[in-house]
């Protein structure tokens, strides 16, 4: 299964044990391609060597054969030859378009599309790219704004039905969706009465009837950011006290330009995560509140004067960078698949019987130890199983809350977690490997299918297990009358209630005991295609055969036969079938 991610600003490429780490970008660049005036090109050049970007969304780019190219080949290309290339492009009637610049080493471009959020032609759309972060394999979507500007209550109204508009399509996306939403948003304050009343930044900002779209001020920090004292370190209109060309001027007094990251991105400690502390404007000392320059004296105390010069002259915004980790492996990671839940159990409580199911879809054995089960709120469980947790290829496995089937219901688990819990109605199961890859993860709901009392089971096990519409309710009965196959295929106990032995299988086939747990007696089912010499041992966890059920000639056809263990312990074994190098296992419960 695939999570597409959004996101807009960026950071500069570390490896760590933990992750990757990249910085991001947002900058507008002034009309920037406008003439082909290639003067302000050194200062740029300057600003990208210095802040190290790894990928950079950039507002008031005129035209795709004129900035857009104009940037890549003058700016980047000259600071690193060869490291950077350009998202599609999309040229807006509004002539001040957002384009999108990564590094190829470390992102790969997926798709480039149009967000309608403008309300005149004057205005601009925002515009979406997705990305994958190659490393790891995460796809994310970039999302760049440049709302109205100045000014002034209709202005404020026209931010506002930019903002509602862009909030209600962030809502229609997966409620699981990494989103980063950034550029020059021209907002003056959050105020909702007084002066500079400003609607748009809330709507974005608040919970709301539908929070899934919500994004959140990665430095919490609403107010009135227009000539607030207070908020001087984040100001980044404008750099120069004096206007010129075609900037305007008036010092360090607003925040126009913002990075706002969704819920996940904030609390997602896995797959794309903001790095606490890294937001900042870059070059603003904090010193130049609210009518001076960036270069102006004192000398600035953050950045080189060359820089602060650059930025002085490049633009009159300052450019907004912000950090974001990424896991250090494939995001797709190995092929363990969630294949059945039983969220809440009908013949005990779910304190005794609930439990999840995965499959091993690999090629190889995987040992499951160390791994993490969490749900996106704060329930999580680190395994931690005494000589590994192993699941061998087409395996299944069973976490549960209770491992003791004399209470939980009638069912062996294979792992017992503790501070996680499954929701009757809605809930996650994320699985989370020693390499901190999402490997898989189920958010169900009430469009799932399930019941009181019966687990909901995937009958295909290569099926987008995100859609409800791959589940199905399990009808077959286990222990004290609840619904489900924990440890088995969906289908096992139909396959052993088949009677027809005229019927010539087509496969060399154990299928598991059943009951399972059972005391003393449980019911071994196979079939074989050819009529041959066949065995078919029972051995204990030492390895050491107990009893031999078959031994000898076994003819084509579906076999049944019981194995009464009231001589045997307690305890786990293994029935094991045999002919000609082939060989098929399952493994039993005996409960006294």
């Amino acid at each position: 299964m695939k999570k597409i991610i959004s996101l807009l600003l960026f950071l500069a490429p570390c490896l760590y044990a933990e992750g990757w780490d990249h910085k991001f970008m947002a900058y507008n660049l002034l009309y920037y391609g406008d003439d082909g005036n290639t003067s302000r090109d050194t200062y740029f050049q300057t600003i990208i060597a210095n802040s190290e970007p790894d990928l950079i969304l950039a507002t008031e780019i005129i035209g795709s054969d004129g900035g857009s190219a104009q940037f890549l080949s003058n700016v980047l290309d000259v600071v690193e030859p060869g490291a950077w290339a350009a998202a599609t492009f999309t040229n807006q009637t509004a002539q001040q378009d957002i384009g999108l610049y990564y590094k190829t080493d470390y992102f790969e471009f997926v798709s480039t599309s149009t967000i309608s959020t403008k309300q005149s032609a004057y205005n601009r759309d925002a515009i979406e790219f997705v990305m994958k972060h190659a490393p790891s394999g995460v796809e994310f979507r970039v999302i760049g704004v440049h709302f109205q500007a100045s000014s002034g209550s209709s202005n404020y109204n026209e931010r506002a039905a930019e903002s509602t508009a862009l909030r209600s399509y962030l809502n229609g996306l997966d409620d699981e969706s990494h989103f980063i939403v950034a550029g020059d948003f021209n907002f003056y304050s959050s105020n909702s009465s007084g002066s500079y009343q400003e609607p748009g930044y809330n709507t974005l900002i608040e919970a709301g009837t539908d929070s899934s779209g919500r994004v959140h001020d990665p430095i919490d920090s609403p107010g009135t950011w227009h000539n607030g004292t207070s908020f001087a370190s984040i100001h980044t209109q404008s750099p120069r006290a004096s206007a010129f060309g075609v900037g305007v001027g008036g010092g360090m007094d607003d925040r126009f330009d913002f990075i706002l990251a969704s819920t996940q991105v904030m609390n997602e400690t896995y797959e794309m995560t903001y790095v606490a502390d890294s937001y900042v404007a870059y070059g603003n000392d904090g010193l130049r509140c609210c009518n001076g320059s960036i270069n102006s004296n004192p000398a600035n105390s953050v950045v080189s004067a060359d820089v602060a010069d650059a930025l002085y002259y490049a633009s009159d915004h300052l450019p907004v960078l912000a950090s974001f980790s990424f896991p250090p492996g494939e995001g797709s990671g190995p092929g363990i698949v969630i294949s059945e839940v039983m969220q809440n159990p009908g013949a005990v409580s779910d304190s005794y019987g609930e439990w999840f199911e995965v499959h091993n879809a690999d090629s190889v054995t995987l040992d499951l130890n160390g791994w993490i089960i969490k749900d996106n709120g704060s329930d999580t469980h680190t395994v931690s199983a005494a000589g590994g947790l192993p699941i061998e290829p087409g395996g299944y496995l069973v976490f549960a809350r209770n491992d003791d089937s004399t209470t939980n219901g009638g069912f062996a688990a294979d792992y017992e977690y503790s501070g996680f819990t499954l929701g009757n109605s809605t809930d996650e199961i994320v699985l989370v490997d020693t390499a901190q890859n999402i490997v898989d993860q189920v958010a169900y709901t009430t469009a799932f299918p399930f019941a009181s009392g019966a687990s909901m089971y995937l009958a295909d096990l290569s099926a987008d297990n995100s859609a409800s519409a791959n589940w199905s309710v399990s009808d077959i009965s286990y222990g004290d009358g609840d619904y489900g196959t924990p440890g088995r295929a969906w289908n096992d106990s139909t396959l052993m209630a088949l009677a027809d032995d005229a019927v010539v299988p087509d496969m060399f086939q154990l299928y598991p005991a059943y009951p399972n747990p059972f005391n003393p007696t449980t019911s071994i089912r196979f079939s074989v295609e050819n009529t041959d010499r066949y065995s078919l041992h029972v051995f204990d966890i030492t390895g050491r055969v107990v009893d031999v059920l078959i031994n000898g000639q076994v003819e084509s056809g579906q076999h049944e036969i019981q194995w009464n263990a009231s001589n045997h312990a307690s305890g786990v074994y293994w029935v094991i079938l045999e002919s000609g190098g082939k060989s098929q296992n399952q493994k039993v419960v005996l409960l006294k």
